[in-house]
């Protein structure tokens, strides 16, 4: 993760996402490595914001690394799992406006960082050929998204649009996540896409700072204080589930059909 600070009162934070859409795993490096620039960046307290890209143009994050949860080790897993935990902890419940530039595709976790910032745009444009997509598809490989999450993207978008995404793994294009409000803002390319999130971070930046974490707070404590209650629970929850036999047969089945592609 690199981070790039501005004089005017917000940072330019940017993760490493090398590869390919779905070759691209988001493991329990990746996550401890945001969490940790979430926190370095809170430590100064002349920072009020955060932009959230990529330095891969065409994706946000790939989603969870599935080889950390086909045939896992039982001792890795759960540290896997609170990693993964923590990210969400630190970023949506962080003082920071934090803004999401989404300047390509944002499966799973890339869905998931998207949602935990406070405002979101997206590039509309295809990439090669196809538009990008966002949501969360775990339904596709055979699992189904945490408690959690899913209640975050019912929180995000609406109960009836958000249980029907979490039942059919939605990707939706940016015109359609515009339209159910999982992202804020469409912008024609890439570069749009930094300098509309700069100038985003900065008008967000103006509003006094404990006024503006005050409201966001009021939205969100609850949320994160009772995942933070019942975090031990969640995990293993998530542990058992995983390792169901029938849960481990979907997911090698899909690793297979991703070799073939």
């Amino acid at each position: 993760v690199s981070l790039q600070y501005c004089f005017n009162n917000y940072t330019w934070c940017v993760f490493p996402c090398m590869g390919e859409w779905l070759t691209t795993p988001f493991d329990r490096y990746r996550c401890t490595a945001i969490s940790n620039a979430i926190k370095e960046v809170e430590s100064n307290k002349r920072v009020q914001g955060l932009v959230l890209t990529s330095s891969n143009p065409s994706t946000l994050c790939a989603g969870l690394d599935l080889t950390e949860l086909h045939n896992p080790d039982p001792e890795r897993l759960p540290m896997f799992w609170k990693s993964f935990q923590q990210v969400f902890l630190d970023l949506y419940g962080s003082r920071l406006a934090t803004i999401g530039a989404i300047g390509g595709n944002a499966p799973a976790a890339g869905c998931m960082l998207a949602m935990a910032c406070d405002y979101r745009i997206m590039v509309a444009s295809p990439l090669e050929g196809r538009p990008p997509l966002i949501g969360l598809n775990e339904a596709r490989f055979g699992i189904a998204a945490p408690p959690w999450l899913g209640q975050l993207m019912l929180r995000t978008i609406g109960f009836r649009q958000g249980e029907m995404a979490l039942s059919l793994g939605t990707l939706f294009t940016p015109e359609q996540a515009l339209d159910v409000g999982l992202v804020d803002q469409l912008v024609s390319d890439e570069e749009d896409v930094i300098e509309m999130s700069k100038k985003t971070a900065l008008s967000w930046t103006q509003i006094p700072p404990h006024a503006r974490v005050a409201s966001k707070m009021l939205a969100r404590k609850e949320f994160v204080d009772h995942l933070v209650k019942t975090r031990d629970e969640d995990v293993d929850q998530f542990c058992a589930f995983v390792l169901n036999e029938k849960i481990q047969a979907s997911l090698g089945a899909y690793l297979e059909s991703l070799k073939r592609k």
